[in-house]
């Protein structure tokens, strides 16, 4: 007995059916597999870290009132410093500030006090000011820099022109000379 178009199309469909539903079945034990383990891991990260604090407060409850102390003192101390380092770090930003000097340089300047700092970043300023002024000069002197040609008369295609109509050029010069690309955009509509 011959199979009708119908059933043949109906097999296909139904094998087209049951192979995604392996491909999900798979996909899902993947994706099932990699959520266990992820878990798995915070777990114990956790558990860890759950194991080192109780056996901190083991060694607490142990300590004499005087060792309980020094560590009290301790702990103060060490946050007193932390807030000290982020006190200087405001400090910094805002010297930074008004100062008018570039923010990206904070991590490069470093001192103990806002005095030290300041003077760092004084010389860290001058230094960048003076490499500056002289890659300025030589290239002054050496009269490297061409400024880039215009499209005017130079026989160059303005990708704005109707006969040189371009979305690609347009966006490319958009990009690298937004001036020059609204030069040719305002002469190509004045045309």
């Amino acid at each position: 007995m011959e199979k009708t178009v119908e059933q043949i199309e109906e097999e296909r469909v139904e094998a087209e059916r049951i192979e995604a539903e392996k491909v999900q079945l798979e996909y899902d034990k993947k994706v099932n597999s990699e959520v266990d383990r992820r878990l798995t891991t915070a777990m114990q990260k956790k558990e860890a870290e759950y194991k080192t604090k109780l056996k901190d407060e083991q060694r607490k409850s142990t300590l004499s009132a005087e060792e309980k102390q020094k560590e009290r003192e301790i702990e103060l101390a060490e946050r007193e410093e932390r807030i000290k380092k982020l006190e200087l770090n405001v400090s910094k930003n805002d010297l930074f500030k008004t100062k008018g000097y570039s923010l990206d340089l904070t991590d490069f300047v470093n001192g103990e006090t806002i005095e030290e700092i300041e003077t760092n970043a004084e010389n860290i300023n001058k230094v960048i000011a003076a490499i500056v002024e002289k890659q300025v000069t030589e290239r002054l002197k050496t009269n490297s820099y061409t400024p880039p040609k215009g499209n005017s008369g130079s026989g160059e295609k303005n990708p704005f022109s109707t006969e040189h109509f371009n979305l690609t050029e347009q966006g490319k010069m958009f990009r690298e000379n937004p001036t020059l690309a609204r030069s040719l955009m305002n002469k190509s509509q004045n045309k």
